[in-house]
């Protein structure tokens, strides 16, 4: 960091500890600056510049990409609801995570677990339907990766009684052969409770 004129020795600077906090502050703002500026940061906090210094024909491909994407995940919903395997909506080495407050992490990864879990979790919603509804929607789409944040709310049942869950999926998509999967699907809820229970008293997760 550049010297500060106000804190350069001499018999009018600043005392040396408030020298030293100044300093801090100015460092902590920097940080701040750039952590602001980080790509990596939530899709919520990032500037939309989808469509910024783009062609005519980039900005079309992003509209068509988005459109796609917005259609596997509404696919995805309605074969919830309708007791249809998910598991050819996700790449070969796709993981699809499911968090809920005060229960630990469910994790499923590769083809073949998929292929297994997405089969179990069809024939328990032909029995007992799990009604998904996923809205608002945040993509970032870089050449054939995407990533992408949506809210889900559910309607489901469990032991009998009927529940209601609300929370978020944070995605990663591929483009592969043409077409747009999901690599991952991480599920986050705030609630997962019965009715009868209420959220208002829920454990955040």
């Amino acid at each position: 960091m550049a010297t500060i004129p106000i804190c350069r020795t001499s018999a009018s600077s600043l005392p040396a500890k408030r020298c030293s906090w100044l300093l801090a502050v100015i460092s902590i703002a920097a940080a701040a600056a750039q952590t602001s500026a980080d790509p990596g940061g939530a899709l919520y906090s990032r500037p939309f510049d989808a469509f910024q210094n783009k062609t005519l024909a980039q900005k079309v491909q992003e509209l068509a990409d988005r459109e796609e994407i917005r259609e596997l995940v509404a696919r995805y919903a309605h074969r919830v609801a309708h007791g249809v395997s998910l598991a050819d909506l996700f790449t070969d080495d796709g993981a699809f995570i499911v968090r809920m407050p005060g229960r630990p992490a469910m994790e499923t990864r590769g083809r073949a677990a998929l292929d297994r879990q997405f089969a179990t979790i069809a024939a328990v919603a032909a029995q007992h339907p799990t009604l998904p509804m996923i809205h608002n929607y945040l993509l970032q789409i870089s050449g054939n990766e995407a990533t992408g944040t949506c809210s889900i709310e559910i309607r489901t049942t469990e032991n009998g009684h009927s529940v209601v869950g609300s929370g978020y999926y944070e995605d990663r998509y591929r483009r592969e052969h043409g077409r747009w999967k999901f690599v991952v699907r991480d599920a986050h809820f705030f609630h997962w409770v019965t009715l009868q229970e209420g959220w208002a008293s829920a454990p955040a997760q």
